[in-house]
Order: structure tokens, then C-alpha cells, then sequence
């Protein structure tokens, strides 16, 4: 690799510093954190991110890649987004024009249309999401927020959950965000936090290090910098939860203790018990921003 691509690769992607130390984080997964913003970010991403994103990545029996079984949770997912998009309108003081980056199968799009938000669309990367939340009768655009088009000043709110680690240039997107939000619209974004507790104590364990799906790592310093360099104002970070039903604890826990956890796993499998619902703060953090 020639000087000029070190340089490049060890420039930071939120704040824009050279200066940033090189880790390990696991066999072949090498990270590198920002010294100026606390960033962290893959030293070697995959070329084509794109590829992974197709029906398999919502069910297989990877520990560290996608989901064991997006469909089993969607019920208990809807949760979660209930509870958010609450949050966004008592933030935002109204139900108004929503769009949810990264929207997958289209279950936070339900939730708005159940809530009876003005409008509510959605854009997916993945081309197999994409198809299945369309046959929902959701309003869903296919491509990236840089290839679709949106007019400026237009919604009131946009959502990027568990998104903006998977991209690949994440103040570019804030920016797009920023040109599509009315005036007093707010971002709203949720991601693992690496400067979290759990991260600390897991170390290279930590779940949320995914080679070659999670490329870059925030934490609330560093969330608010990219948020800042976007242009955001009344920027806000704090850890959050997810409503995860026993189910999704023990198929996550697995990646630990596979015979342990795949044990009580079997043990609650096709019983009421599996899909009793916690607030669970695993790790990650949310994030606002107004424009």
C-alpha cells in the first residue's frame, strides 16, 4: 500500500485529523481510532459493502453478521420503534413528514402509519428490504441517500437506526440529511457505542465489532463531532435501549457461550416464555440534532 493510501486511510472520516493510533481488534479486523475525536473505523474495509445486504443477512446462523432471525423479532422490533417515533414526536412537537434511512423490511414505517404520522417513506439499500417492504404498500425508495432524490426543506424528521455505522463516509449522508430537513427538523440516530461500558469490558469480544458490515465505530464524542461538522445545532447524545424479547438475549448470548446459551435457548423455544419483552441497554447510544 503506497504512502499516499496510508495517509488516506488514516485520516479521519468525521473530523478529518491524521492523527490516529492502529488496533487489533480481533484476527485480521484492524481498526483505527481518531486521537482528535475518538472515531474509530476499519483500516481495511470491503470493497463492495452492498453485497452482503440480501435476504440471507436477515436470517443465517452467522453469531457476527446480520440477524439470526429478523422475522422471528419483527413483532417485538415494532417495540422498539413505537417507543422512538413517541420520542420524536414529543421532541419534534408534532407528527409530520418522516423518512427512516436505512428502513430494512419496513417496520418502523408500520409504526408511523399505525401512529397516523402525516407521511412516512422510507429508503433501502438492500434490494431484497426494499422488495419486501414495498409489498407491504410502504413508501420506499431503493438505493442510498446519495442516489435518491429528495427536494430540499421537505420532512420534519429522519431516523437513521442502527445505519450509520455501515456507511461509509457518515458526515456526507448528515449533510444530505441536513439539505432535506425543514428548518427546526431534527436528525435522530441510534449506534453501537464503542467508548460504552460494555465495550470496555468485552474488549475484542465486544458483539457489536462486525467485520466488514459495522465500518465505523461512534461513540457520543465522536457522534456529536459528525453532527457538528454536518451542521446540526441543539445536539443531543445519550445511551438508549432496545425491547428484545428472551428469544433475541439468548441467540445474542450464543456468540458467548454457544452449548450454555444455545441450551436455554432450547429450553424456551415454542413457549410464551421466548417472547417475553425487556428494555434491554445493550450497548448503544442515541443521538439528535436540529437543523
Amino acid at each position: 500500500m503506497g504512502t499516499k493510501n496510508i495517509k488516506k486511510k488514516l485520516s479521519c472520516p468525521v473530523c478529518k485529523r491524521t492523527k490516529a493510533e492502529k488496533f487489533w481488534a480481533g484476527p485480521g479486523y484492524r481498526l483505527v481510532r481518531c486521537k482528535k475525536c475518538a472515531m474509530v473505523w476499519d483500516f481495511f474495509p470491503p470493497d463492495n459493502l452492498s453485497a452482503q445486504y440480501e435476504e440471507n443477512y436477515f436470517s443465517n446462523e452467522n453469531p457476527k453478521g446480520g440477524y439470526a432471525n429478523y422475522f422471528e423479532g419483527m413483532a417485538i422490533n415494532k417495540k422498539t420503534f413505537f417507543d422512538r417515533l413517541k420520542k420524536i414526536e414529543k421532541k419534534l412537537g408534532r407528527k409530520g413528514k418522516l423518512l427512516d434511512v436505512g428502513c430494512a423490511l419496513g417496520d418502523c414505517l408500520d409504526i408511523a402509519r399505525q401512529l397516523k404520522w402525516k407521511d412516512a417513506e422510507g429508503v433501502e439499500l438492500s434490494e431484497y428490504a426494499y422488495k419486501f417492504a414495498k409489498r407491504k404498500g410502504l413508501k420506499v425508495k431503493n438505493g442510498t441517500l446519495q442516489d435518491v432524490k429528495y427536494p430540499d426543506n421537505y420532512f420534519d424528521a429522519v431516523t437513521m437506526q442502527d445505519v450509520i455505522e455501515h456507511v461509509p463516509d457518515p458526515v456526507s449522508d448528515l449533510k444530505r440529511i441536513h439539505k432535506i430537513l425543514k428548518p427546526g427538523g431534527k436528525v435522530y440516530l441510534v449506534t453501537p457505542d464503542i467508548d460504552g461500558l460494555w465495550s470496555r469490558l468485552l474488549g475484542k469480544y465486544w458483539y457489536h465489532y462486525k467485520p466488514g458490515e459495522h465500518i465505523m465505530n461512534f461513540g457520543q464524542k465522536s457522534i456529536t463531532t459528525a453532527l457538528k461538522e454536518a451542521g446540526f445545532k441543539n445536539i443531543e447524545s445519550s445511551k438508549t435501549y432496545h425491547v428484545m424479547s428472551l428469544n433475541y438475549i439468548l441467540n445474542r448470548m450464543r456468540y458467548y457461550a454457544p452449548g450454555l446459551f444455545g441450551f436455554f435457548l432450547s429450553l424456551v423455544k415454542g413457549k410464551k416464555l421466548e417472547n417475553m419483552a425487556f428494555r434491554v441497554y445493550a450497548g448503544e447510544i442515541e443521538a439528535w440534532g436540529e437543523k
